[in-house]
This record gives structure tokens, C-alpha cells and sequence, in this order.
């Protein structure tokens, strides 16, 4: 067993121990070349040669003393190597030998005393960035960039991306980028933590998107709105946004200046899912019965209607239509009605209806923009436009 052929190592006497040491080291070449050199008093070189059947210390430049001893490994012999060597071995420390016994090792069960948290794998699986903030560099720029990292432990497997990554490397190029793009360094932050996933992208791509805004007669400050309001634009290849541009250009029979105009004003509605953006389209044209032109005009002023949710969208068109009597010409012109909340909206002209006040022709004296009616606040709204206190209108909607 390996473990008694130690046992009896250990237990013979130091000189023999280190006469088995040499025997066996004399058996391999490649140990035998690294076997360093010791010297006499009077300077002279002595080496340990090496044989097959033999051990030899022999002392050379010119000197007759040779010392050799034929013997096999399994013979106990104590042979005694020249003094100075003797000595040699003998002022070594004590923990170069093999009978290191004094050294008491900790019982399994011991109190551990020492600092062991650096020992084991680097990453280790976690849910929260707080518990590398102390070793990650990376983690400690981007706060100090302003990005909210509690947002991304949400995200699937943005953690762990993130973690590793380096910031020289991985994450300054990316930062450089968005700065030469325009975006303010107090928005870097606020940017990173809405789009993480940008970190991910090929900076050449990224490069490519850029220049085709640019080709597309796109300014500096054009495509620094485009970027800050719709941090996602980026994630979309050009083949993509290009089909985007003309899906509309061909459906409201768009300039090109009015393409330029709808990317700036509705950088969302762009990458906005494709079906819904249809749906939204066919729901003004066919359910709301807006003409061409008055499509066009509203999707100029305020492209968002085509992200609202189509119910929604059409349950605040027809309340404002038929129970209000707004006709599509003060629709188009006021087409943020059509954002608000059915209750709220409902709330409101019902109040005014109760006092009288419920007149939105702009013909007539007395005229409630239905942009100021949708508005401020409960108590702006009964300041401005019910001229009453927000007590009574309070009082009002417990009857509803």
C-alpha cells in the first residue's frame, strides 16, 4: 500500500533517508540534470554522478578523492558523504525534509479563523449585483454612470452578461459611442438602463445604423432625438428600419420630409410591433371612418395614437364622437382626446353637462378646447373651466 511504503520512509533515520533520496535520484537522468552543484572549502566543484547500478560522489579538478558505492536500493547501508556535504545537509531548515511531524493540522471540525472568501470560482450564481458591487469594476462604473442595475436583475440572463464583461473592453467603446452620437452624459445612465441589450450589438453594426440616418439626410441633432427618445432604434438592423420608412411613406403617401418629421416626432412608433401598428391603421380608416388626408394629418401630429391600445383607442373615439358630438375636423385638430382615459374623459364633460357648460364649438361663446379639457389637474380643471371649487366636483362624482 502507498501508504506503509511512507510510513517505513519516515521512519528510518535522517542519514539514511537522504542516502535513499540520492540512490533514487541517481536512477533518473532527467532528475539527475536538474540535481544542483555543491563545492569544498577549497571551491572545487562536486556533482552526484549518476549509474545504473552505483551512486557516486567524486571531487574533480585534478583531486584523487572518489568516494562510490555499489549497492542495491534495498540494502539498509549507511554510507556517509564527504564532510563538507554532510554539513550542507545538515543546515538545512527543517521543513525540507520529509519528517515534517511537529506540524499539527486543524480537526474537521474546527472553527475556520481564517479570511477564505477569495477561494473558489470568481462567479458564483447570484440574483443581485449588490454582491460583486465590492469586486466588480464594472459594476462600480455604471452607477456611477447612473445605471439603475436593480432594473436589469429582471432580465433574463442580463446579470450574469453583465458580470462578465470588461469595461474597458466590453463597455467604454459603447459609452464613447453613444457620446459621439449626442446623447448627454447625464443620460448615458437612463439610456444603458432602458436598453442593455445594446452591449450585446457589433459596434460596426452599430456604425452602419448611424450612417444610414445620415445618408437619409438625417442631422446631428435628428439622430440624437431619434436615439434619446427610442433607445431600442439601434437594435434594428437597416434592412429592417428601411422597410419600416416605407411601409408608411407608401400607406399615407409621405414626402420625404414628412418621413423625417414622423422619425423625429414618433421614434417609437417606428419599431413598434408591425401587426399592431396595421391594426391601429385599419381601425382609423375603417371603424373611426377618417378619411386619407385626416389620417395623414393625425398620424403627423401625434403618431402615438398608433401605439394606444385598439380597444381603448376606439371606446374614447366613440364616446367623444357620439356622446360629446365632436365631429372628425375638431378631432384632427385636437387629437389628444383620443389618449385620454375614457373614465376621466367621461367624468369630466358629464360635470360640465350637470353645469351647463358642456360647449365645444369654437364658433360659439363660451368654447371648451377639448385639449384644456382633458388636462391639469381635478382642481386646475375646476379652477379654469367649471369655475367651481374641486369640492363640489368631488361631491358630483359620488353620484356617478
Amino acid at each position: 500500500m502507498p501508504f506503509q511504503r511512507c510510513y517505513s520512509l519516515l521512519s528510518i533515520s535522517r542519514p539514511v533517508t537522504t542516502n535513499l533520496i540520492a540512490r533514487f535520484i541517481s536512477k533518473s537522468n532527467k532528475i539527475k540534470q536538474c540535481l544542483p552543484k555543491e563545492c569544498d572549502k577549497n571551491g572545487t566543484n562536486v556533482e552526484i554522478l549518476n549509474s545504473n547500478t552505483s551512486s557516486e560522489y567524486t571531487k574533480t579538478n585534478n583531486e584523487n578523492y572518489t568516494l562510490k558505492s555499489k549497492h542495491n536500493l534495498n540494502d539498509n547501508v549507511n554510507i556517509t558523504p564527504p564532510c563538507h556535504i554532510q554539513q550542507t545537509i545538515t543546515n538545512l531548515p527543517s521543513e525540507d525534509f520529509l519528517d515534517d511531524c511537529d506540524i499539527t493540522l486543524p480537526n474537521p471540525l474546527d472553527t475556520c479563523t481564517e479570511d477564505i472568501s477569495d477561494i473558489g470560482p470568481y462567479l458564483t450564481p447570484t440574483f443581485t449585483f449588490a454582491k460583486y458591487a465590492n469586486k466588480s469594476r464594472t459594476i462600480q462604473e455604471l452607477v456611477k454612470l447612473g445605471v439603475n442595475l436593480y432594473k436589469l436583475e429582471s432580465k433574463e440572463g442580463m446579470l450574469q452578461y453583465i458580470l462578465n464583461l470588461d469595461f474597458e473592453q466590453d463597455v467604454k467603446p459603447y459609452i464613447r459611442f453613444l457620446h459621439d452620437c449626442g446623447v448627454p452624459a447625464n443620460c448615458l445612465g437612463e439610456f444603458l438602463t432602458k436598453n442593455p441589450n445594446i452591449l450585446k450589438e457589433d459596434i460596426d453594426d452599430l456604425h452602419t445604423r448611424i450612417r444610414y440616418l445620415r445618408a437619409h439626410k438625417f442631422n446631428i441633432n435628428a439622430i440624437k432625438t431619434i436615439i434619446c427618445k427610442n433607445p431600442y432604434w439601434l437594435l434594428f438592423d437597416t434592412k429592417n428600419i428601411d422597410g419600416r420608412l416605407g411601409y408608411f411613406q407608401s400607406n399615407f403617401k409621405l414626402s420625404g420630409n414628412e418621413v423625417r418629421i414622423l422619425t423625429i416626432k414618433g421614434p417609437k412608433v417606428l419599431t413598434y410591433s408591425m401587426i399592431h401598428l396595421m391594426s391601429n391603421t385599419l381601425t382609423i380608416k375603417e371603424d373611426m371612418d377618417f378619411d386619407e388626408k385626416q389620417t395623414k394629418q393625425l398620424l403627423l401630429t401625434l403618431p402615438k395614437i398608433w401605439v394606444k391600445n385598439r380597444k381603448r383607442l376606439f371606446a374614447v373615439f366613440e364616446y367623444a364622437h357620439h356622446e360629446m358630438q365632436l365631429q372628425h375636423d375638431l378631432l384632427v385638430k385636437t387629437p389628444h382626446i383620443l389618449l385620454c382615459r375614457k373614465n376621466r374623459l367621461q367624468q369630466r364633460h358629464s360635470f360640465l353637462v350637470e353645469m351647463k357648460k358642456a360647449q365645444y364649438d369654437p364658433s360659439k361663446p363660451m368654447y371648451v378646447s377639448p385639449r384644456v379639457l382633458i388636462s391639469g389637474t381635478d382642481a386646475e380643471f375646476c379652477m379654469n373651466i367649471a369655475k367651481t371649487s374641486v369640492d363640489v366636483y368631488n361631491a358630483f362624482l359620488k353620484t356617478i
